[in-house]
């Protein structure tokens, strides 16, 4: 997993002229989540996440752009033979693509195991330094700072509901 020229090329025209891609993924064409004609493609720069989906035969692309500051959570669910990425999203006005029908949290399936994975961690770190560098850093959940899972231990932003690992509602 690194970054995948051909959909860094086809973001091109949508990709801000200071703004670098550190991760691709792709989705699958087989298996489950997978989709043979036309998989989605998943950009996470140092500025925001790209999502391009690709339609009829990949002859029609759309993108969906979501910047960090709304990204809550990202928590990894692991298949057998694919797995999903699933980002928690607040305060984002979209009916379609990766939050239809209203929902906070988006899923991003049929990824190869260690794509879901190196995405997943990407993310997090992506959210971890920018909670970091934008608030007081504290430990202790004040503002700016981290809040531990109860169930899983795990490090999560003040502002996430749920955990990014477990997914588990964090107290508040």
């Amino acid at each position: 997993m690194g970054v995948n020229a051909g959909d860094v090329s086809a973001a091109k025209s949508i990709l801000w002229p200071d703004e670098k891609v550190q991760v691709t993924v792709r989705q699958r064409r087989v298996g489950p989540g997978g989709s043979v004609t036309a998989p989605t493609s998943v950009l996470a720069t140092d500025k925001r996440i790209i999502i391009l989906n690709r339609a009829t035969l990949g002859i029609r692309q759309d993108y969906e752009v979501i910047p960090y500051r709304q990204v809550t959570s990202v928590r990894l669910e692991h298949g057998v033979i694919s797995s999903s990425v699933f980002i928690r999203v607040q305060g984002y006005d979209k009916d379609q693509g990766l939050l239809k029908n209203g929902r906070e949290e988006g899923e991003i399936d049929g990824l190869s195991n260690s794509d879901a994975k190196a995405l997943a961690d990407f993310l997090n770190r992506k959210l971890d330094d920018s909670n970091s560098s934008s608030g007081s850093g504290q430990e202790d959940g004040g503002l700016g700072g981290f809040r531990y899972c109860t169930k899983c231990g795990t490090k999560n932003p003040d502002s996430a509901r749920f955990c990014s690992k477990c997914g588990s509602p964090l107290e508040s």
